[in-house]
């Protein structure tokens, strides 16, 4: 009879061991302080057995639980997406706002945008782009300055920026998730924060004068998609 009981528990247990289940779970690395979107997400098949059922079925469901972002411990990927990694508050800059605070040789410059003629939903912190610059003409009383367009191919210093943050006009995170998912009023002015080096004088003094002058637009560069 103890054999019996014992053999019922062993198989019973097991079998709980065992037991799998499709999850959400973490495409790619993500930093803390990352704004979490389905594209950051996938299906995996995982044991459940310890989860302590802290785990998502369901992205649609989940994200429109949001805005989620990525916790102070990060996510690897692979990781089961639990809500004990995630917060639903702005973390402030996360992982970038951490770099920089350990770094003494980058500065912070913000600029303004328009994300409906810019980037969009595809400038988020670690994504690196291009900026291209409208300064619209000028009557003066002497002569008159044509429009000017100016890209990368006329000015290097507006090549390869490094995006950390994005908020709207107002000052607040912008929330993640696909066009049409209740966030289109934060499709507006924003202002973009870009991490430079302390020494490329000549990139922060553009920067200002170029975002005094005209209006700034952004090009994400290819192959960022770990960025969003």
């Amino acid at each position: 009879m103890v054999f019996g009981i014992t053999f019922t528990l062993n198989q019973a247990y097991l079998k709980q061991a065992g037991a799998t289940q499709r999850v959400v779970a973490a495409k790619r690395d993500l930093l803390p302080g990352t704004p979490l979107n389905a594209d950051n997400l996938t299906m995996m098949e995982k044991p459940v057995f310890g989860l302590d059922k802290d785990y998502i079925t369901d992205i649609g469901e989940f994200m429109a639980r949001g805005p989620w972002y990525i916790g102070e411990l990060g996510v690897g990927a692979g990781d089961v997406l639990r809500l004990r990694r995630l917060t639903s508050a702005d973390s402030a800059g996360g992982g970038w706002r951490w770099e920089f605070d350990n770094r003494e040789d980058m500065c912070l410059i913000a600029v303004a945008t328009d994300l409906v003629r810019s980037g969009g939903d595809w400038l988020w912190p670690g994504v690196r782009a291009d900026a291209v610059v409208y300064i619209p003409a000028k009557n003066g009383y002497e002569e008159v300055q044509p429009s000017q367009i100016i890209g990368p191919e006329e000015d290097p210093m507006l090549a390869d920026l490094l995006i950390i943050d994005k908020k709207n006009a107002g000052g607040l995170a912008l929330a993640g998730g696909p066009a049409g998912d209740g966030y289109s009023n934060d499709l507006l002015p924003a202002v973009i924060t870009l991490m430079v080096d302390k020494e490329d004088e000549e990139r922060i003094k553009a920067l200002i004068r170029y975002n005094e002058e005209g209006r700034i637009y952004f090009s994400p560069r290819s192959g960022q998609a770990n960025g969003r």
